[in-house]
């Protein structure tokens, strides 16, 4: 969700200019805090509620979610000014998105402590929220699809990690052919479910669609990188094929109809 201007008029700074030539990003998304992370400072957030670095970079903290309302976008950017104008090691994670924001992590190094993450600062402030997200197999930490069974405890898959279930206590589930809730939350995080009628391949996205006619109901959005994960977990598009599933991520597109989805543990098969 990209928040109204005034945000950054009234708690940041608006840092404008091209990226460095040279950037350099990590290796790929499993890549941690290194000895010679460069260091870099805050400015403030800029017109949409994205922190900024003093170079002119705009950053997306990997791990945090969007800001989803006003009074977020204000704890959000409240919670960053605090670390403004502080040394802080940079973790770049690839190049920009559509927005120009670099994927990124940002640790604070105290003398004589362990470098902590800054997300998991804002987090554990109150001042965002957590999203997690997609990690490669080899990186570890990712759980696949489980399945949610009537009755009995729900178990994960043989030799992965328990992961928590998308909906959360106290958090609804939208139906997928509910058209008018949908896009009444779009751009908000919700937990969405229904049974996949197709499954369509693409070749940098996966969409695990709810109705076979295009405005009918919503579908599921995962990266090559995700999809690419729930199979190597035992999942094609065959074995989808109506199964009800649900899903927790952010309502995107020009109807507010495209769940993405971020990481194996946001998804969930009911029956």
């Amino acid at each position: 969700m990209r928040l109204k201007p005034f945000l950054a008029l009234l708690l940041a700074l608006v840092a404008a200019g091209p990226f460095p030539a040279g950037a350099a990003f990590a290796a790929d998304a499993c890549a941690e805090l290194a000895d010679d992370s460069p260091v870099v400072r805050l400015s403030g957030v800029d017109a949409a509620g994205d922190p900024v670095l003093a170079d002119g970079r705009r950053l997306r903290l990997i791990g945090l979610a969007p800001r989803q309302d006003e009074p977020e976008a204000a704890r959000f950017a409240a919670g960053l000014w605090g670390w403004r104008g502080q040394d802080l090691a940079l973790v770049l994670l690839g190049p920009p998105d559509r927005w120009g924001r670099l994927p990124a992590r940002l640790f604070a190094r105290a003398e004589g402590q362990e470098p902590s993450s800054l997300a998991e600062r804002l987090i554990a402030e109150g001042a965002a929220l957590a999203l997690p997200e997609a990690r490669p197999a080899r990186c570890g930490g990712a759980a696949p699809m489980r399945t949610a069974r009537a009755a009995g405890p729900r178990r994960p898959a043989p030799g992965a990690a328990e992961a928590a279930s998308p909906a959360i206590a106290g958090e609804s589930v939208l139906d997928s052919h509910d058209l008018a809730a949908l896009r009444a939350h779009q751009g908000r995080i919700v937990v969405v479910e229904g049974r996949v009628a197709s499954v369509g391949e693409r070749a940098q996205r996966t969409y695990l669609n709810f109705s076979r006619r295009r405005g009918e109901a919503a579908s599921i959005v995962l990266s090559k990188t995700l999809w690419r994960a729930l199979q190597d977990a035992g999942w094609t598009a065959s074995g989808l094929a109506g199964k009800r599933l649900r899903a927790r991520g952010v309502l995107s597109g020009q109807d507010g109809l495209l769940l993405d989805v971020t990481s194996m543990a946001a998804l969930e098969r009911v029956d």
